[in-house]
């Protein structure tokens, strides 16, 4: 509003100026630049509209910055202990057979339990512990075992070395045919065996063994000395 105002006077000083230079009879008075008049009102309009947006500008309060949000805390998921299921795990054997969890108690006194299957130590033959042999002699020795648990001892069964001196015996295999032993049913195993041909005791340790490789039954030992 106000720069239209000074143009309204602008105009009127302008037209004043016209007039006076028109008055007939009169003193010519000395004529006006026209173009400084021009200048001087748009000088003065111009300082008063830089005033004007200097005041407006100060009024108006300065937008506050934004301010930065924290990011949220990272809370770690609670950890739970694995605790055992206990359930049994079952293994198909080639010939089908079934073999529950492994289990170390329960079957006949001072054998190994393992599943349904088991095995009791009947007898043995001779050479007794500690019989003495020649170096290099070849001997055998047999055990009668009984199938103490309630499942069959089939082909992938086997008696076989467990730890100590082996002297050469080999480990003999259950043939489904011929050897094939139900619960409480007995089987007898002969090993055949040679006398190291150096001097000293040794003593051999045997055992029932699963489809798994896995000893079960009552150990069986063969113990000799050779002189």
């Amino acid at each position: 509003m106000k720069f239209i105002k000074l143009i309204r006077v602008a105009t009127v000083l302008l037209f004043a100026a016209a007039l006076t230079s028109c008055n007939i009879g009169s003193t010519p008075e000395p004529v006006q630049d026209v173009n400084a008049i021009y200048t001087s009102v748009a000088g003065t309009m111009v300082a008063q509209f830089t005033d004007q947006q200097t005041q407006t500008a100060q009024a108006v309060p300065p937008s506050p910055a934004a301010s930065l949000t924290a990011l949220d805390t990272f809370t770690p998921l609670p950890t739970y202990p694995v605790t055992p299921s206990g359930t049994p795990f079952s293994i198909n054997t080639p010939s089908g057979l079934i073999l529950p969890a492994t289990s170390v108690s329960g079957g006949t006194p001072g054998s190994t339990l393992v599943g349904c299957v088991d095995a009791a130590y009947i007898s043995e033959t001779e050479p007794d512990t500690g019989t003495q042999f020649r170096p290099g002699v070849n001997f055998s020795k047999s055990w009668t075992l009984q199938n103490t648990g309630t499942c069959p001892w089939i082909n992938s069964f086997r008696f076989g070395f467990v730890g100590g001196d082996r002297m050469g015996g080999r480990e003999i295999p259950i043939t489904r045919t011929v050897d094939y032993v139900a619960a409480g049913n007995m089987h007898t195993f002969t090993v055949y065996f040679q006398a190291p041909h150096a001097k000293g005791h040794y003593r051999g340790v045997w055992q029932m063994k699963n489809a798994l490789n896995i000893e079960f039954g009552t150990q069986e030992t063969v113990d000799i000395i050779v002189k």
